[in-house]
């Protein structure tokens, strides 16, 4: 192991690629960006902290991608043209659009036709800038609306009324806490986190123990993902030995399997945010008891994720942030359209060429789409067969629908995760598409 560097020594303990382990090397650096930030940095003026953010954000791209920093550099210096000459527009909004998704989808296509199938590739990254970038155009095309024209308070609350200076534009784009893989966050909240008005540091007690405590619980999902992925590889499930199993043992490798895999992500999610509680820009202003509440940023709501027992559960309690980026921006845009459903089914076919081009996730996200409507049918349904909610019912009828709602709700939702997963036409046709609605 002499010789060695940092990422080749963690990807060793853990048993992981090397470029998975210099990633999450790099979250980790996030932390001392952080706290640097937080006890030297913060004392200065906005444009010296979008400085720092902005060379603190490059570094890390550079350290796991090299030169293929220039992708989100090119794109985000572009977007911040187009604002400064014609921001505030709905063709500054459409530019925006397609400059970062069509620099993405060209990322994709030149991926697939290198074979090279969901690698640790710099479209990981220009995925979370592509969101930020077309947020920012959007809100400042709200914010040259009239108020009462804005069809939502909360796309009120988010529009920017200035078009932002250069240095904010690209510390916004490479902020470290979210610059690798999200949380997903507005230009509003960047804006009044630099320029000291989302919080008071004086007045408001430290937010260090609530970020190292995401820290803690994220590596803790990180170690459990490293060690149980290879017993329970997902890729075994396009297998001619998985095809043989015993239709009850596909179940529960399907559903372990997919649970699994789901824990890398989620750890991803949960030491990002604890980067950036650290720093404090998660403030969400305070609890009932009136303790500060560091929750702004929340992507995962761990145990409401694991202890739901329906798939609406899981969407609100599950990449909350992108959830809420793609409701905002997208399908309350398509209101006009006169129809939820149709709004919805085009909100999924953009997250679907957001993600990728590969047909796992199309099918993943059509799954989520007739899912989603079965259910509410069902539940609409089940109200009137039981004269209310489920939660009012006694305890006899309760518990055990209950535990019969929460089994078949990880079989359906495990079963589209292994098409996510495994993307590819050949591999996602390998795991047999049966029904377990």
């Amino acid at each position: 192991m002499l010789g060695k560097g940092p990422s080749y020594l963690l990807s060793d303990v853990l048993h992981l690629p090397e470029p998975s382990a210099r990633f999450l090397l790099a979250l980790y650096g996030a932390y001392l960006f952080s706290f640097i930030y937080r006890y030297y940095v913060s004392r200065h003026g906005a444009a010296v902290q979008n400085l720092y953010w902005t060379m603190s954000g490059v570094l890390m791209v550079v350290y796991i991608y090299g030169w293929g920093v220039w992708h989100m550099l090119l794109d985000t210096v572009a977007v911040y043209c187009t604002l400064r000459l014609i921001g505030g527009t709905l063709l500054s909004v459409v530019i925006t659009w397609l400059i970062t998704m069509g620099h993405l989808v060209g990322g994709y296509l030149h991926i697939m036709y290198s074979n090279e199938i969901h690698p640790i590739a710099w479209t990981i990254p220009h995925c979370v800038m592509v969101l930020k970038m077309i947020g920012l155009a959007y809100s400042l095309y709200d914010g040259r609306k009239k108020q009462e024209t804005l069809v939502s308070e909360d796309i009120r609350k988010n529009a920017v009324h200035s078009v932002p200076s250069f240095l904010e534009v690209m510390g916004f784009s490479f902020f470290p806490g979210s610059v690798l893989a999200g949380p997903q966050m507005w230009f509003v909240r960047y804006r009044d986190f630099v320029e000291g008005r989302l919080f008071d540091y004086q007045k408001t007690p430290s937010s260090t123990f609530a970020g190292v405590k995401r820290l803690l619980l994220g590596t803790t999902l990180s170690v459990l993902y490293a060690s149980l992925n290879n017993y329970y590889p997902i890729e075994f499930l396009a297998t001619k030995g998985f095809a043989d199993e015993m239709y009850i043992r596909k179940l529960w490798l399907v559903f372990i399997s997919g649970k699994v895999v789901l824990w890398r992500y989620i750890a991803v999610w949960l030491i990002a945010e604890g980067s950036c509680i650290v720093t404090g820009i998660s403030y969400n202003g305070e609890t009932k008891e009136g303790e500060a509440d560091w929750s702004g940023l929340t992507n995962i709501k761990l145990f409401d994720f694991e202890t739901c027992i329906t798939l609406q559960g899981v969407v609100d309690s599950f990449n909350i942030n992108t959830n809420s980026w793609m409701a905002l921006y997208v399908y309350k845009r398509l209101k006009w359209l006169g129809s939820k459903e149709l709004s919805l089914a085009l909100t999924l076919v953009f997250i679907s060429l957001w993600h990728g081009i590969w047909p796992g996730y199309y099918f993943n996200f059509s799954l989520e789409f007739i899912d989603l409507t079965a259910e509410r049918t069902f539940h609409h349904r089940a109200k009137k067969l039981l004269g209310g909610e489920l939660s009012d019912t006694p305890a006899v009828v309760r518990v055990p629908l209950s535990l019969i709602a929460y089994c078949l709700k990880n079989l359906i939702l495990m079963y589209p995760t292994t098409l996510f997963m495994l993307l590819s036409w050949t591999q996602c046709y390998a795991v047999r598409h049966v029904c377990m609605i």
